[in-house]
């Protein structure tokens, strides 16, 4: 395009119309300028005035909402909601400040309002885990339980790390434990994983025990690892049976390896075939300073592996770091058995194992004989019977602290073919028969 510019009349116009819109532009470039400045004051008044001068910024708006809501001394809900509403018509487009003007509401006894608002959110940002998050909290505060549970479940499914917080919060609104996992969690194992975890945590075991029993028929299976906190948590709130249930259930549901002698051994993994849980009930291998664990197929009694510990000699040890819960029956006569290999066990406290009721020590103590220096393959035996309120025992290898000078524990022990068999019926039986006669 070619403007004439001939005539001095022509020219001048121009200059005007230039001058105009470098004026103008000027103008607008300084209104934001100085709204910007007046808006980055902590000075509520000067955030006013910003917010009148732009009025189309919502962001101002929807600080002046905030800084309303917050001031403690002057606070004036009613004017939140006029702000967060300007904040709305500047930018109906953001999710943020729909959120925020349906708090407003809510704070001023209008949910009905505040769902709108809540709905508007979504209609923004529909994939948003935030919104979806708060919206669930809102209508759980409204006692619209289902609703709210849907919410929630589209809040994790984009973001699981609000699983042990959804869990927390549902549980509080009352409604029962099953209906919560069902429509809160997604149907996968990890978010059962975590609220598991929680329960654990919170020492709620029943309320752990009804995750379990959903988590059953989830995909992916568990792993056994995973099952290892709920079976010790229940062992710890001596709820034996109930441990025993959901050790059996994950055995199964984990194809973990299991003894050839049957589904529940008295004494698992006995032999040292498999690879060791430290939980639950599978042998345990407690880390101590100048001891070490260690599988061996070189050296074995039966089978294909044996387990060997090594005593450096560094230190007078109080061991009693392999070990394993057993269940047993009370009033019931038992039979152990294990075997034992020693090579240089340096000092006169030696290696034994040590036999007692897991919740009621000073009720059953069983030691057997204490072996030094070096042996061959032997056998180490105890009978015993249990006591009335028996049922758990623990099964450690142990070492007690010498008196002597030369105390330092030095040496190698190997262990295979550990075996506990009940050797004849329950004495309380019996007792019933004698009473009948």
């Amino acid at each position: 395009m070619r403007i004439p510019l001939e005539t001095a009349r022509a020219r001048w116009g121009f200059f005007l119309g230039i001058l105009l819109i470098a004026g103008g532009l000027t103008f607008l470039a300084g209104k934001v300028w100085v709204a910007a400045r007046w808006g980055a004051s902590l000075d509520p008044d000067l955030l006013l005035r910003a917010a009148h001068l732009e009025p189309t910024d919502a962001d101002y708006w929807n600080r002046l909402g905030y800084y309303q809501k917050w001031n403690f001394e002057r606070r004036d809900l009613r004017q939140v909601v006029l702000y967060d509403q300007r904040a709305t018509e500047a930018n109906p487009r953001s999710d943020t400040y729909w959120m925020d003007l349906a708090d407003a509401y809510e704070a001023i006894g209008q949910p009905v309002r505040a769902r709108e608002a809540f709905e508007h959110a979504q209609y923004a940002h529909p994939i948003s885990s935030d919104v979806a998050w708060r919206y669930g909290n809102f209508l759980l505060r409204q006692k619209a339980n289902s609703e709210a549970f849907a919410e929630l479940r589209r809040a994790l499914m984009t973001d699981p790390d609000l699983t042990v917080e959804a869990i927390s919060e549902c549980s509080r609104a009352g409604d029962d434990l099953p209906k919560i996992l069902t429509e809160v969690l997604p149907n996968q194992t990890g978010y059962y994983l975590m609220a598991l975890d929680y329960f654990l945590a919170q020492r709620q075991t029943d309320a752990a025990l009804i995750v379990w029993n959903q988590m059953l028929v989830l995909k992916p299976t568990p792993k056994m690892a995973d099952v290892v906190p709920l079976i010790n948590g229940l062992i710890g709130q001596e709820q034996v049976e109930d441990a025993l249930r959901v050790w059996r259930q994950a055995l199964q549901a984990t194809g973990w390896p299991r003894d050839e002698a049957g589904d529940s051994p008295l004494v698992f993994n006995g032999g040292f075939e498999h690879d060791l849980l430290n939980g639950a009930f599978d042998w345990r291998e407690d880390p101590v300073s100048g001891a070490r664990f260690s599988p061996d197929s070189d050296v074995v009694h039966t089978g294909g592996r044996a387990l060997r510990i090594t005593f450096d000699g560094s230190r007078n040890l109080d061991f009693q770091n392999l070990w394993q819960f057993s269940p047993v029956e009370p009033r019931r006569r038992y039979h152990f058995s294990a075997y034992l290999r020693l090579e240089g066990i340096s000092t006169d406290s030696g290696i034994r194992f040590a036999i007692q009721d897991a919740f009621h020590p000073a009720g059953l103590q069983i030691l057997s004989p204490n072996l030094v220096g070096s042996h061959p393959w032997s056998l180490v035996e105890a009978d015993f019977m249990t006591g009335p309120e028996t049922h758990l025992l623990t099964i450690a290898l142990q070492r007690v602290p010498s008196w002597r000078f030369d105390n330092k524990l030095g040496g190698t022990v190997w262990v295979d073919d550990v075996s506990l068999l009940p050797v004849e019926p329950s004495e309380h039986i019996e007792d019933t028969k004698d009473r009948r006669r």
